[in-house]
């Protein structure tokens, strides 16, 4: 990564917060609960930055993006299903490459006769075969192909190029320091506590606006 100096060439590329157009009506509640004028812009700033995020994840555009680079006949369905079988955790006694069409299915939060028709898709595509499980010999677990690991392979590729692409002028001490906060930020997210708090209080908030 090269170093972050800026000039008339090379324009700063950290956008202030309030250059982001933030939702106002969260600023001013950030703003009413005791965040600093700035502290409130940056707040509303953040959360116009998921939403970009979030579209853009729902179209998932960064898996047909690959896909358009690597293997344009494939759907963003089939690669979830070859990701799936590649990154599958060895959960108690099962080996990490016994993955079945239910555990994909669980995976992927689809009905288990949609998983079944995708499975069977990149099985007759080439990049994936079906094979007998070495505990129980009656169940049928999928296992990528040579031709699977290629494409694995040119994923992980494509998305380390992108990223380079997108951050090629942070350097070092920006990229450790944003991965520590953006490890931090993400918290809540994992927080269900804090979540059923959250949604509490404003169930309680909307019951007490109601008219009597």
């Amino acid at each position: 990564m090269s170093s972050n100096d800026t000039g008339p060439d090379k324009p700063d590329r950290f956008s202030a917060p309030g250059q982001m157009h933030g939702d106002q009506d969260l600023a001013d509640l950030a703003r009413s609960n005791g965040l600093s004028e700035a502290a409130a812009d940056a707040v509303a700033a953040i959360d116009a930055v998921l939403n970009k995020v979030r579209r853009s994840i729902q179209r998932r555009e960064f898996g047909r993006l690959i896909l358009a680079r690597i293997d344009p006949s494939l759907e963003v369905s089939h690669l979830d299903v070859i990701i799936a079988i590649a990154h599958n955790p060895a959960v108690g006694d099962a080996p990490q490459d016994e993955v079945t069409v239910g555990n994909i299915a669980e995976r992927l939060g689809i009905d288990p006769s949609r998983a079944s028709r995708i499975s069977a898709d990149i099985v007759d595509r080439g990049y994936a075969l079906r094979v007998a499980s070495q505990l129980d010999a009656r169940r049928i677990c999928l296992r990528l192909t040579a031709k699977g690991e290629r494409l694995m392979t040119a994923v992980r590729q494509t998305k380390w190029r992108i990223f380079a692409e997108s951050l090629a002028q942070w350097d070092e001490q920006e990229l450790v320091t944003f991965a520590r906060l953006l490890e931090r930020f993400a918290g809540w997210a994992t927080d269900e506590a804090s979540m059923r708090r959250s949604a509490d209080a404003v169930k309680q908030m909307m019951d007490e606006a109601e008219p009597v």
